[in-house]
């Protein structure tokens, strides 16, 4: 499979166009309803909506897609960054493809090494009630502490590589439900009409030995995957629980993990791209999230 299916299948996910004598466009349509929205509110809280008409509010019918979260999410990997500010958010990362495709202003916020308190702390300011659109959030691989196993399962210490995984599944399994789940009540709260997206990460491996592996022999891989698959079960229930869809990578990764001949995801380059996605490994994430955003 090449990548350049990926801008046809998303084409014909669009809409299809109106009419010349239609009246209403698919986005005015959106921004009439934004604005039953914020009727609805000025209903609620006792405001008139001439009063909610400032310069605070003067764009207050178009519509906004924040995207939280880590390094997948940001783009690290796939080039192309649009700042040297260490969150290495790629022109080529999903959002800003999901987000051309919504024609809605996108709100950045992913960056590379984030855990979701860094999430909670920096990435939640640009959620609002009425105009947010559309929420993408992907974290929870930095707080399970996959780079640190990646790096003790380096070499060829079977035991060390053995014991990192565990604890990383212990964390999985015990404290990072809860903070999950503050997490998405923390969005919901502040975001309450926006359609909310938590995105998943694929297995890294294809379970073969090749020099970008660091050596990491098939059978750890496997164990590795493994703990990936724990990690997407477990943050799937907390998305369900929460009534979120999931956007599961997994099967579009199939036979593209680090080893393969066509590889969607960097094995070792020596820098803080190693084991991400590139940017063929981006456009495959937005063919699996960008169904799950009602547009």
């Amino acid at each position: 499979m090449t990548r350049s299916s990926g801008g046809a299948a998303r084409t014909a996910l669009r809409r299809p166009c109106r009419q010349q004598g239609d009246l209403v466009s698919f986005k005015e349509g959106k921004s009439r309803s934004v604005l039953a929205r914020v009727a609805a509110v000025a209903a609620v809280t006792g405001l008139g909506v001439l009063g909610l008409a400032t310069p605070a509010s003067a764009d207050i019918t178009i519509q906004q897609y924040v995207a939280l979260g880590d390094s997948y999410a940001s783009g690290v990997g796939a080039g192309d960054y649009l700042a040297d500010d260490g969150c290495y958010r790629s022109a080529n990362a999903y959002p800003r493809q999901a987000a051309t495709e919504l024609g809605e202003r996108l709100w950045f916020e992913a960056c590379s090494g984030a855990r979701v308190e860094d999430v909670v702390a920096n990435q939640l300011n640009h959620l609002y009630e009425v105009n947010t659109e559309h929420v993408t959030i992907g974290v929870g691989g930095n707080d399970a502490g996959f780079s640190t196993v990646l790096g003790a399962c380096a070499g060829t210490d079977t035991a060390l590589c053995e014991a990192a995984i565990a604890n990383a599944r212990n964390i999985i399994t015990t404290s990072l439900p809860d903070e999950l789940d503050d997490l998405y009540t923390r969005v919901r709260n502040r975001a309450f009409s926006a359609e909310i997206v938590v995105v998943g990460n694929p297995r890294l491996f294809n379970e073969t030995a090749c020099a970008g592996a660091l050596a990491i022999t098939p059978a750890e891989q496997a164990l590795l995957n493994d703990a990936a698959d724990l990690l997407a079960e477990t943050t799937a229930a907390v998305a369900a629980d929460h009534g979120f869809d999931f956007a599961d990578p997994r099967a579009a990764f199939d036979g593209h993990g680090v080893c393969s001949a066509d590889p969607w995801i960097l094995g070792y380059t020596g820098n803080v791209e190693s084991f991400h996605p590139n940017a063929a490994g981006q456009d495959a994430y937005t063919d699996v999230v960008l169904p799950l955003l009602d547009y």
